[in-house]
């Protein structure tokens, strides 16, 4: 404990500590402002830096790739500019904790927060979260590698009890969190919603004290995730430090009342104290005020790395006969099809959605690059599992100006001037945590008016989604009346959200129409949403694929949006919304040139794969998407992502859905170690696409790998030559896995290294396995064994694409559960 710590704790009150440990508000802790500790603000992650987000009022950011595509990177250099940049941001928000990375598995194919996590193996997960951990804490911002422990799913996640064996519990589902601890010196961690084995994970001593403060050394904190914290006296032995969001927690009063109580005693609650008061040190928060203003900064060079991450993360998963790239040159007409052409969608849904400084669509990406009089778009079919969001184009203020107005009102006060007026460009507000300044953050009514101007003639769908009290009318008549909050609720917004209320409504086009929506609430998270569904072209479908016909090329976009992908719930299906497999199917049997560009951030069912000439996933890619994925269409940037989870043929492929529905709140991973493609493998089913798997423009040739072992560490190098024969440069991925000799089980990832090798030239891809690819747990002397012998190691391309295999002998050993993947095991006396 450092001076200062120290004498901010002797100086101290009771109360002031318990108070200390209660958050004050929804994103961030108390100040003591007699003794000078300042508060902590927070904010969320991981695909960029929100802020405290206050309706249409929010400070745009750098929006950077999700999380799947840095894990589709494989490039541990890039994560950790990535983390930078997260950090940069942070300073810039006046954020202290970034609440990332997100580093669960993925142990299906349809968790709603997939796009959120970096991949389905422990290793690639561990190594890209380390490089963004110290990415961010280089500029003084802390993270909390979330969710601790076993949140892979949405399924009831506030109350569900994941139910997984010891060891595959060590080697597999706390492997990242780990190496985030261990090898980058985490400052936070976040405990999850559900139970662990039994307690829920804010107050399970055996994961917050055991595994992370024991076993780990972890001299961080840990809070809880927003209002996952549940018994006051169980969450402080256990190890939690921050109970989120405030100002009502299970510490403050609570804690007080349970000193009072002799049910805890001072010094546990001074071993918390302690924590938050050294987070203050770190971050220097006492030097970089809570409230200071939030900046957005629009800088080339950042959006330039923002740019190469989704390229670097983008798999070219197929491409017969070099169907590309497009020489913008080569090309006449180029046919542009689907929805999220226009609308891509750069980001998923819930708590880590934020507005980017700007967003490029994939079609804008394409006109930009090609020229707009080669492009044509449509969108062939919908998507939308709700009536859309309207944007700025159809809405107008009483003025004539673009947006709705939005005003603020103490309690329900709304007869008199509101407290506060401002312009929404979406007919979607949301707030994370704050209430605009000058309303009662505790009690505010909210109301939304404006017109609509439509472009076509007939019936359109009018929906409201509220989480609060409130009501919908359409030219002065009511539709929606719900005074009481008593609406069913549905899956969106957490659960908190109202099942979509739906009215026709008869409208011509361009006759403005007028809305007005109210929603009584309070600071924390409410959000009110208003969509208009148009009329369905009935000969747009046809439409699209006589486009495709008539072209030289054709790009169909394909993909979610944050209604199928987002915080809450998990997908009921692998299979695209809509017509989309149709559409791609005939527009495939329409061209024989047919690309077509995955916009989903997890796997999605692909029928029409053998009949594509190329697919690209570029997953939810973030602000520069568009721009990024026109560059590799074109062939200015090779695509150089590869897998970093399998994509099953058909749902039922994937092991871990067979025991996914919890029984009686039970999820049990009766899996074990063999989720994924190794599940998969080990079954003998066969993937859509493997693990690992990416194409580049390039071409290479690999030459016979050598190894050095180090036996008594144990560890191992492996160098492969690869040298690019093609006339352009490749993108090369060197993967190696590991299983010991005679072990017929599909191998673990091991290493990996990256490169992009100049055309004509070579270079030694150099792979360092570490020992902790060697290891094991053994649960009963509660330390990790290394199993002496002779051991595979399959240098490979993907999980299926094997190209040599060497044979390395290490000795046997046991180490305790404190080393990193860096040192050497360390042998108990």
């Amino acid at each position: 404990m450092n001076s200062r710590v120290g004498a901010w704790l002797s100086q101290m009150t009771l109360e002031e500590k318990c108070r200390l440990l209660g958050g004050a508000s929804s994103w961030r802790t108390h100040a003591i402002a007699r003794l000078g500790i300042p508060e902590i603000k927070m904010s969320d992650g991981p695909n960029g830096v929100r802020g405290e987000s206050l309706g249409p009022d929010r400070t745009p950011g750098l929006n950077i790739p999700t999380s799947i595509v840095i894990g589709a990177s494989w490039d541990i250099s890039l994560a950790n500019q990535l983390g930078v940049l997260l950090g940069r941001e942070a300073r810039r928000k006046a954020v202290h904790v970034v609440l990332a990375p997100t580093v669960n598995l993925h142990r299906t194919p349809i968790g709603g927060r997939t796009f959120e996590c970096l991949s389905e193996d422990p290793e690639l997960s561990a190594r890209i979260a380390t490089a963004i951990v110290l990415g961010v804490q280089s500029q003084e911002v802390a993270v909390t590698v979330k969710h601790f422990a076993g949140n892979d799913t949405e399924v009831d996640r506030m109350t569900v009890d994941a139910q997984i064996d010891e060891t595959t519990l060590r080697e597999f589902y706390l492997r990242p969190f780990e190496a985030t601890v261990i090898d980058a010196g985490a400052w936070g961690v976040m405990s999850s919603y559900n139970k662990l084995n039994g307690a829920h994970a804010a107050n399970n001593k055996e994961l917050l004290h055991q595994i992370l403060r024991t076993d780990w050394g972890f001299n961080g904190f840990v809070v809880s995730d927003w209002f996952g914290a549940h018994d006051t006296v169980t969450s402080l032995q256990a190890g939690l430090d921050i109970p989120m969001p405030g100002p009502k927690t299970i510490y403050g009063k609570y804690l007080l009342q349970a000193v009072q109580e002799k049910r805890v005693t001072e010094d546990e609650i001074d071993e918390r104290v302690a924590t938050v008061l050294r987070l203050i040190e770190r971050t220097r928060a006492d030097e970089r005020p809570a409230s200071n203003t939030e900046q957005t900064v629009d800088d080339a060079s950042e959006r330039a790395i923002v740019r190469a991450a989704a390229a670097a993360g983008t798999v070219l998963a197929r491409n017969e006969k070099k169907a590309l790239p497009i020489r913008p040159d080569s090309v006449r007409k180029i046919a542009v099809l689907g929805p999220n052409a226009k609308s891509t969608r750069t980001q998923g849904g819930g708590s880590s959605s934020m507005q980017a400084i700007e967003t490029s669509t994939i079609l804008h990406g394409l006109e930009d690059r090609f020229g707009k009089s080669k492009i044509e778009w449509r969108r062939g079919t919908s998507i939308d599992k709700l009536a859309p969001i309207l944007d700025a184009d159809q809405m107008r203020t009483a003025e004539g100006t673009p947006g709705w107005r939005v005003d603020y009102y103490d309690r329900d006060e709304t007869a008199g001037e509101p407290r506060r007026r401002e312009i929404t460009l979406r007919s979607a507000l949301s707030f994370f945590g704050a209430a605009p300044p000058g309303v009662n953050a505790y009690n505010f009514t909210i109301v939304v008016s404006g017109e609509f101007i439509p472009e076509t003639d007939g019936i359109h769908d009018v929906s409201l989604v509220i989480t609060g009290m409130g009501s919908l009318s359409v030219n002065g008549e009511t539709i929606v009346d719900d005074p009481l909050g008593l609406l069913p609720r549905g899956r969106e917004y957490f659960g908190f959200g109202s099942q979509e209320q739906v009215h026709g409504i008869p409208m011509r086009r361009g006759v403005p129409v007028k809305f007005e929506a109210r929603m009584r609430t309070r600071a924390g998270f409410s959000a009110l949403r208003i969509g208009v569904r148009a009329p369905e072209d009935p000969h747009e479908f046809e439409a699209a694929v006589q486009l495709a016909a008539q072209s030289d090329v054709a790009v169909v976009v394909v993909g979610t949006n944050d209604e199928w992908e987002t915080e809450g719930h998990d997908r009921d299906t692998i299979a695209l919304p809509g017509h989309q497999d149709e559409l791609v199917s005939r527009v495939a049997a329409a061209n024989s040139r047919t690309i077509v560009v995955v916009n989903a951030g997890a796997p999605v069912a692909m029928p029409w794969f053998d009949e594509v000439s190329a697919v690209l996933i570029g997953f939810f890619g973030g602000m520069e998407m568009g721009r990024a994925i026109a560059e590799i269409i074109s062939g200015d940037t090779d695509p150089g992502g590869r897998l970093p989870l399998v994509y099953p043929k058909r749902l039922e492929d994937s092991p871990a859905m067979r025991d996914y529905a919890p029984v009686d709140g039970v999820q049990r991973y009766t899996e074990g170690e063999w989720f994924g493609w190794r599940g998969q493998a080990r079954n003998g089913v066969q993937p859509l696409i493997p693990f690992g798997h990416g194409l580049s423009y390039g071409e290479a040739m690999w030459g016979a790998p050598q190894v050095r072992v180090e036996a008594s560490w144990p560890r191992c190098t492996v160098t492969v030559p690869v040298s690019c024969v093609s006339s352009r440069a490749v993108t090369a991925v060197v993967q190696c896995y590991a299983r010991p000799v005679g072990d017929t089980n599909p191998p673990r990832l091991a290493g990996w290294t990256k490169h992009v090798i100049a055309a004509g030239s070579h270079r030694d891809f150099v792979v360092d396995v570490p020992w902790t690819a060697f290891r094991r747990w053994n649960p009963a002397k509660r330390a990790w064994r290394i199993s002496g012998g002779k051991w595979e190691i399959l240098v490979a391309a993907s999980s299926l694409d094997v190209r040599a295999t060497v044979i390395v002998e290490i000795d046997e050993c046991e180490s305790a559960p404190s080393r990193g993947s860096d040192q050497p095991p360390f042998r108990p006396a």
